[in-house]
Parts: structure tokens; sequence; C-alpha cells
């Protein structure tokens, strides 16, 4: 079934709030909207909450303000909420719009997806590519609001211009692997990947290749790639270490990922990937003691980026290892920092029992 592609009265506000916009406020007046958006990011919402309040009592800027109030209640799962925030934030835009307002376009469509509302999305992506003819992003993500809803043939042709902008994007390609495969589509999504190794590109780099090879799933030609990558001067080591380690495991091989990982990160610790796959391939192993002590590792690090799934890996190792009475404590502080997780209440409430 197509998504309809009639355009509403809230597509006609939403551009014109774009393009007009009321404005509101001193864009110089906003401490107390930077400081809840500091407390968001170390997941201190009530802080971050009370902020607001203070910033709505000082008059501070009504667009950065309900963009701000947007994200708190987009992360609190109150996603109703979020999206009345985020439209009010747009509507206090004044003149022509700026990056920041086309984030909160972003931020809105992402919001009505969560919701499933995938037409509410696309309209937004739509008012997005009406100003912004070459934003591959959104291109993208309208792609996958119209494979969500089953708009398959629309969502090849967004894919198509995603890629057209970006030819030598190779992680946008691996997103629209993804996206199609999870979708059903898995051949029509291997031919995007082995596309990108038959046009062989001289700039293609052993990394790139051994990527595409991973997904492709010759795990040998890309263990080979991305061996020859990791000693390669001028690469960033880390992301061809944790491929190089997958592809081990994809073979069952856990001690040689393990050994990957643990001798990269004797030399450079700053990477919570690293010690997350490292704490799963532990868990696989059994060792759930090493999974525990890599997870909070990874946690030490601080990276909010990276802390969500450290935390939840970090639960489960706890969990098989029997110590259930931690894991509900852990859970505990999980659920306050990540209250949007559905998943996760399931879990707290399994917990519970034991």
């Amino acid at each position: 079934m197509a998504v309809s592609r009639k355009k509403s009265a809230a597509l006609t506000i939403l551009l014109g709030t774009l393009l007009i916009g009321t404005g509101c406020g001193s864009m110089s007046s906003h401490k107390n909207v930077d400081l809840g958006l500091a407390h968001i990011n170390s997941h201190e919402y009530e802080e971050a909450a009370e902020c607001f309040e203070a910033a709505k009592a000082a008059g501070e800027n009504d667009r950065l303000l309900y963009r701000a109030s947007g994200i708190l209640n987009r992360n609190l799962g109150q996603y109703d909420e979020a999206i009345d925030d985020f439209l009010k934030s747009l509507a206090a835009t004044s003149g022509i719009p700026g990056d920041m307002d086309f984030d909160t376009n972003f931020y809105l469509a992402d919001t009505y997806m969560k919701l499933e509302k995938y037409d509410e999305a696309e309209k937004v992506y739509d008012a997005i590519l009406a100003l912004r003819k070459k934003d591959k992003d959104a291109y993208y993500m309208r792609g996958l609001t119209k494979l969500y809803s089953t708009d398959h043939d629309g969502a090849v042709v967004d894919f198509n211009k995603a890629m057209t902008l970006s030819p030598r994007n190779y992680d946008l390609r691996i997103m629209i692997y993804k996206a199609l495969s999870a979708s059903g589509y898995e051949e029509e999504a291997k031919e995007i990947l082995q596309s990108c190794l038959n046009n062989t590109d001289p700039n293609m780099t052993n990394y790139e290749k051994g990527q595409i090879s991973y997904y492709l799933g010759n795990n040998a030609d890309a263990q080979s790639y991305l061996e020859l990558a990791r000693n390669e001067r001028e690469t960033e080591k880390a992301p061809v270490v944790l491929l190089l380690g997958q592809t081990g495991e994809k073979q069952g091989d856990f001690n040689y990922a393990i050994s990957v990982y643990k001798t990269f990160l004797a030399e450079d610790s700053d990477h919570p990937d690293i010690y997350n796959q490292l704490g799963l391939c532990q868990l696989n192993m059994g060792d759930y003691e090493g999974a525990v002590t890599s997870f909070e590792a990874g946690l030490a690090l601080g990276n909010s980026d990276y802390s969500r799934a450290l935390l939840m890996n970090e639960i489960t190792a706890y969990e098989h290892a029997g110590n259930f009475a931690q894991a509900k404590t852990l859970m505990e502080k999980y659920r306050k920092a990540y209250p949007d997780d559905a998943d996760a209440e399931r879990e707290e409430i399994f917990l519970s029992t034991r």
C-alpha cells in the first residue's frame, strides 16, 4: 500500500513556519535552556525540567525553549508532548530558517516515526526537501518512512536519490542495505552492496572494501581487507578493529575477536564501542565477570553515545551470572535514564519477580 502524497493543512503550516515564522525572545538569553540541555545529556530529567521552568519564567527564547522541551519529552517517551513542543519551536522561528530549524524538523519527523505515524513523518521530510533539495539525509529518512509504510517503490526512489547525492558514501549504502534486508528485501539489498565492488572505485579503501565484504557475508575477504587496513599508517584504527573482530564473531571464533579487541585496547583504551563489543564476546564465552569488567570500563569513559547499550549489556551479564539483585539495581538506574525503553520496562517487571 503506497503512502498518500496529499499535502495536508499541517504540511502547509509547517512550510509556512519554516519560511516565515513569528519570532519571539532574544537568542542571546538562554542560559537556563543550555543548562537544561546539559542535564538531559546527563539523563537528569527532573533537573532539566526545572531549568526549562526557570527559562520560561525568565522569558528566555521560545524557539530554543520549546525545542529543548521537545527533546526532553522525546527522551521521556512522551512523544505527543514532544511533537507539540517541536511545532511550537518551529512556529517561533523568525525570518529565513537556519540549521537549527532543520534539525528541529528532523527531531519532529523522528518522533512521528516512533509513533508509527509515517504519513506525518513523510510530510516533514517533504517540507525539508522543498527547501533543501540536495539533503541526502532527508531523502534517506523519507525513504525509511515509505519503506515502513510498505511503499517499497517510493522508498527505493528516495534511497537512490540519496546515493546519487553522495556517490562515495559507503556507510549510507550499508544503512540502506540494513533497512531493506530488515524489511524482507535481502537480495535487492545485497545488489546495492555488490555494485560497490563491481564498479571498482579506485579510491575505495581497504576498510571500505572490508565493510562491504562483511555485510555481503564474505568473511574471508572482509578479514583480508581489514587486516590490510589495520596495518595502514593513515587509516583510523578503531572502526577497522571493531569490524575485524566482528568477522571472527560471525564465524564463531570469539577467541580471535577477543584477542583483536584486547590488543587494540591495550594501546588505546578510549573506545567505549570496542569495550562493549569485547564484553558481548565474553558474554558469549560464558565469562560473565570479564564481561561486566568490560562494560564498566566502557561506561567509565562517560561517552553518552554508548552508555545506553553498555548499561543494558551489563545488566544482561549480571542476569546470566545469576546476580539478579545487582541486575535489578542497575535496571532501576537504566529505567531512570532511559524511560522511553518499553523493552526495558518489561525486563524490569521480570527482574522484580526474581
